[in-house]
Formats: C-alpha cells, sequence, structure tokens
C-alpha cells in the first residue's frame, strides 16, 4: 500500500508531504467517533489532508448546516449530479469525523451503496475516467474513515474493492487529484491492526 502511494504524481505541496510522511507513518495514531458534532476551522478538504498526515485540527462545538433528514433528502436528490454531491458533502463535513457520528448512519450507508452499486457498474463497464473522480475519492475518503473504525465489514471490503479495480498506472485529471493519495493513506490506515477499533 505504501509503496504504491508513493508511486503515485506528486502534483500538490500535500502529495509531497504525504510521500515523506508516508517514509516514517504514525498509522497507530487514533480518532475518537464525536460525541457532539465539531466544526473544523478550515475545509472538509483541508482537513482530510491533515487526517492523511496525522496532524491536529482546530475545532470547535457546532451543530450540522441542516436537520439530518433534510440533508438526507437533499443528497439523495443529488445522486445524479457528482459535482452538487461533491458540493453537499464538502460543505456539510467540515470536519470530516462528523462522517462517524451516530446521526450520519444512513448517509454512510447511501454513500456506501452508491459506491458499491451505481458506481461499480459504471467503472466496470467503462472506466474509472467515465465517473466524477473528485466526488468518487471525496466518497472513498469518507468510507475510509468510516472502515477505520468500523466492526462493519462491508466499508472494509468497499475500499478493498476499488483497491483492486484501480489500474496502477492511473491518476485522476480533476481539480483535487490528490484526493487518491490521501484515499491510498486513509485505507492503509483501516488496514493498520493498531490503528482500528474492531
Amino acid at each position: 500500500m505504501c509503496e504504491r502511494l508513493l508511486a503515485l504524481p506528486t502534483s500538490s505541496d500535500f502529495a509531497n508531504k504525504l510521500n515523506r510522511h508516508f517514509q516514517s507513518p504514525n498509522l497507530s495514531a487514533r480518532w475518537d467517533i464525536p460525541e457532539t458534532w465539531l466544526n473544523s476551522q478550515q475545509s472538509c478538504l483541508l482537513s482530510l489532508q491533515a487526517l492523511a498526515l496525522d496532524e491536529s485540527i482546530e475545532l470547535s462545538a457546532g451543530v450540522p448546516e441542516m436537520p439530518r433528514d433534510e440533508f438526507y433528502e437533499i443528497l439523495i436528490l443529488a445522486a445524479r449530479n457528482p459535482e452538487q454531491r461533491f458540493v453537499l458533502l464538502t460543505t456539510e463535513y467540515s470536519f470530516p469525523l462528523n462522517f462517524l457520528h451516530p446521526s450520519e448512519e444512513k448517509i454512510r450507508e447511501h454513500v456506501l451503496e452508491r459506491l458499491m452499486v451505481q458506481d461499480r457498474a459504471v467503472i466496470e463497464r467503462k472506466s474509472f475516467g467515465a465517473v466524477e473522480s473528485d466526488d468518487l475519492f471525496l466518497r472513498l475518503n469518507l468510507i475510509a474513515i468510516q472502515a477505520a473504525i468500523s466492526t462493519d465489514l462491508r466499508f472494509i471490503d468497499a475500499l478493498n474493492y476499488y483497491y483492486e479495480l484501480l489500474p496502477s498506472s492511473w491518476y485522476p485529471a480533476s481539480q483535487h487529484p490528490w484526493l487518491l493519495n490521501s484515499f491510498l493513506a486513509l485505507y492503509a490506515k483501516a488496514l493498520t491492526p493498531a490503528f482500528v477499533n474492531r
């Protein structure tokens, strides 16, 4: 896993930092499921980078952007609009570990189902280039976070599936290609016995 991550293009400062970090990674760092909703002082994407690098994140008490049932319904309506879904998820999860909160169970199930049914079918029929990669890898990052603390093996199975499906020479041509780098880093954490909570 680390070798594959280190072989990816270093097309951003984050990718360079991650490569240096993974030459001596701290895969034993643990996460806790938030007991209350927490807001990050930085964006969802910067927070994902911090989690992949085992960096601290400045947090404050907060509340979700909208009621959970309302957010779930809006997310369902955005099922065929990957750009809208990307904005919804990055707005809602400025602190990505909020995805672990018990209130997010229906949302986790929806994200997992989309990855393992609709997206999987498109990629198997065509290629990774047939799906919007920023949206796909954002959701894989979130699923990797869940897999690291969950006893539900469907989440780690989804990561295993996408890892095996991913061509070794492919790299996203997208606005945030580094989401592939962070996906591999968070997936590595989910596979580490000292890290996982199962």
